[in-house]
């Protein structure tokens, strides 16, 4: 914001100022906000986009699995009936923080963007718009860079799309999206007469796109110097500029050839990207000459860095770390594989990984597997199967965890894991941890009662269906069975430092929705195992708190889009009019915090690096800047920061709001962040709140 809108809103403010009521709370709410449900008014289309006139989000094949980026503006896939819609043009990517200013922002139908006129981002079928925009779109954590992939067809002159060249990569921002890559074009980076051929279909897994407009992907090669042995890439960069993170036929400083991860076509499986543009991919060797590699040390896990390229961090038959001479990464038979969850890549290149292991008088189903965290400067062993679970007084002992259950971030790390020892029966082998190296702890256990609800214990805690999701707070979520005996109920927990182990939504059960077809209680959940977002935390749970959701429900209403938040601090609503609005903090910092001040500051500058506390350690997650940081403190407690410096109740709760007036120009399109500094009466800070994001539309 400039100084003469910082001036006017001063001019403003100063008319308005007037004592607060300053109550606190009691009670803390939630804040789950509906962004869009079957039934509702599709969203209207930013410019350049036909908008669907009279149309409604369909009951059947709705949404695809929603996403969000840091400042928690959500991004899905939705299908559309009624009104303007057909069949070739019925699905589109929706883009906002609310139902208030959800966008559409890409439909199916419309001109592909900078391809010839008439080429559409749609298939041939007449059916459905499913067959043109990919169901996945990625969005990068900050700035809304959009990352799509489309089939094309133009239907006046369909010799114009066949089957060499109907698919295309798009990226940008939306209203200036351009051509990433076009089946059947020239690779221009390559020089040697190579052309895209088929893209592996784009994924929440194996495309990525970072903050800078970074992105990763997979395809074939076609033409020139290309053969079925080195057809495979993995691809990153922008427009204009993309480079190979690896390539099928690739020699290796060891003489070793790389291959297909499996079968003869995708290259891996396993690739992530972070904010620094590394990349996290397994690497897999011919054992057939001339390559060097055997069967028992064919398979390895590396980390490719721009302008550095590709470093091996973990090999198949290499002596396994922090464990006796002689104990490999190995397996009896062979056919190991690192085990990596779906977002184990840090911002700062740190991965989580299980590995089995063999040799060096290693016990198959006692001792045979470990796991570890690391990066390019080694990896450091968190635990080995048969060591003793801190915390826990029956004797119990780690066993193996899941692999898509391990996920890592810069707080530390989440894993299911087995257990063992002489307490351990069917009925209670199964438990669900995080924390750092030396620092475990125990956050569910199957056969354990359930926190805050009596009567109910914990079911089997598996790998997939239970996985938890982490960000860089510390915050856990995953979604677990429980049961009293009699009934079975699913519910979504959540652990934050400040509140413990706790309910977040109960399915089936007593948190309820209203939408335009009715009210009901989901039935369960989509993305409840989120993948990599390029800034360490899962593509639908961030680093700030907010989580979007999509949940099942009966019919009438079988689906909604809705986005949520744990930790200290929530904000609602996500969005309000440029024209004027009031977004309310609901303060929960828990009973330690009882009776402390609170103050809750903005900033328009973003969430990192943040600054120091003046009053202790912690860091405020908030860019100080001279216009909004300044006037938040200058106006706090007034009627445009209301209750911004109080104190909490015997709970740790209050409430506060932040009011924009009305006539202030130049607000539409920022994002506000707000966070809030706990201390006590010696004037020594306590605690310092996750950021919330306010977007004026």
């Amino acid at each position: 914001m400039n100084a003469p809108t910082s001036n006017r809103l001063l001019a403003v403010v100063a008319l308005l100022t007037a004592a607060s009521s300053l109550v606190a709370q009691n009670t803390y709410a939630t804040h789950n906000e509906l962004v869009a449900a079957v039934g509702d008014a599709v969203a209207p289309a930013i410019a350049g986009v036909t908008p669907a006139l009279g149309s409604t989000y369909f009951a059947t094949s709705n949404f695809d699995s929603p996403i969000l980026d840091q400042n928690g503006s959500v991004l899905f896939r939705g299908r559309m009936t009624g009104g303007t819609a057909t069949g070739v043009d019925d699905r589109a990517y929706f883009l906002g923080r609310s139902a208030a200013d959800l966008r559409m922002v890409v439909r199916a139908g419309d001109q592909a963007p900078g391809l010839p006129a008439g080429i559409l981002l749609r298939s041939s079928s007449s059916t459905s718009g499913s067959g043109g925009l990919n169901g996945a779109p990625r969005i990068s954590p900050y700035n809304e860079y959009l990352f799509f992939q489309s089939t094309l067809y133009d239907p006046v002159t369909p010799a114009n799309t066949v089957a060499t060249n109907d698919t295309a990569l798009f990226w940008g921002q939306a209203g200036s999206l351009l051509p990433l890559a076009r089946e059947g074009d020239a690779v221009p980076f390559l020089g040697t007469g190579e052309t895209y051929g088929p893209f592996l279909a784009l994924s929440l897994q194996y495309a990525a796109i970072d903050a800078t407009g970074r992105v990763l992907f997979e395809c074939q090669l076609l033409g020139g110097v290309t053969t079925v042995a080195n057809d495979g890439v993995l691809l990153t960069g922008v427009p204009g500029s993309l480079n190979i993170v690896s390539r099928e036929g690739d020699v290796h400083p060891g003489g070793e050839v790389v291959i297909p991860s499996s079968g003869t076509t995708q290259l891996t499986f396993l690739h992530q990207m972070n904010e620094l543009g590394q990349v996290l991919h397994e690497v897999r060797y011919s054992v057939a000459a001339p390559s060097t590699a055997t069967t028992a040390n064919d398979r390895a896990l590396a980390i490719y860095t721009p302008g550095s390229g590709n470093t091996i961090i973990a090999r198949e038959g290499q002596q396994a770390p922090g464990l006796p001479v002689g104990v490999l990464f190995a397996t009896p038979v062979f056919g190991w594989n690192a085990g990596i969850g779906n977002c184990s890549f840090t911002r700062s290149g740190v991965t989580a990984l299980q590995s089995q292991l063999d040799g060096g008088g290693t016990t198959v189903g006692v001792d045979d597997y470990a796991m570890y965290t690391g990066g390019i400067g080694g990896l450091n062993l968190v635990y080995r199967r048969g060591a003793a679970c801190p915390g826990l007084s029956g004797g119990e002992v780690f066993g193996t965890a899941g692999n898509s259950s391990i996920t890592c971030t810069e707080a530390g790390m989440a894993f299911i894991v087995s257990l063992a020892g002489p307490s351990v029966t069917t009925a209670n082998d199964s438990s669900l941890w995080t924390g750092t190296i030396g620092n475990l702890q125990m956050l569910a256990r199957e056969g354990n009662a359930v926190p805050g609800m009596p009567g109910f214990t914990f079911q089997q805690i598996t790998a997939g269906t239970n996985s938890p999701m982490m960000n860089d707070r510390g915050h856990v979520m995953a979604n677990l069975g429980i049961t009293d005996g009699a009934t079975s109920r699913n519910v979504l927990f959540a652990y934050t430092p400040e509140h413990g182990m706790h309910a977040q939504l109960e399915l089936n059960g007593a948190h309820t929705f209203t939408t335009a077809a009715g009210t009901g209680a989901p039935t369960g959940l989509s993305s409840a195992q989120g993948f990599n977002s390029s800034d360490g935390s899962q593509s639908n749970f961030n680093n700030q708190g907010d989580f979007v959701f999509k949940p099942g429900f009966a019919a009438p209403m079988t689906a909604a889009v809705f986005r949520g938040h744990l930790g200290s601090m929530a904000a609602s609503p996500s969005a309000v009019s440029a024209a004027g609005g009031t977004q309310t903090f609901s303060l929960d910092a828990g009973p330690s915090h009882a009776f402390e001040w609170h103050w809750i500051v903005a900033s328009s500058t973003g969430t990192r690096p943040g600054f120091l506390s003046p009053l202790g350690p912690q860091t405020v997650p908030l860019n100080f800047d001279p216009t909004w940081t300044q006037l938040s403190i200058d106006l706090a407690n007034s009627v445009v920061w209301t209750n911004t410096l109080w104190f909490t109740d015997a709970q740790g709760k209050s409430t506060a709001s932040f009011t924009l007036p009305p006539g202030i120009p130049g607000m539409a399109g920022l994002t506000l962040h707000h966070a809030g500094l706990l201390f006590n009466n010696s004037l020594v800070s306590t605690h310092a709140t996750e950021p919330s994001a306010l977007k004026f539309f």
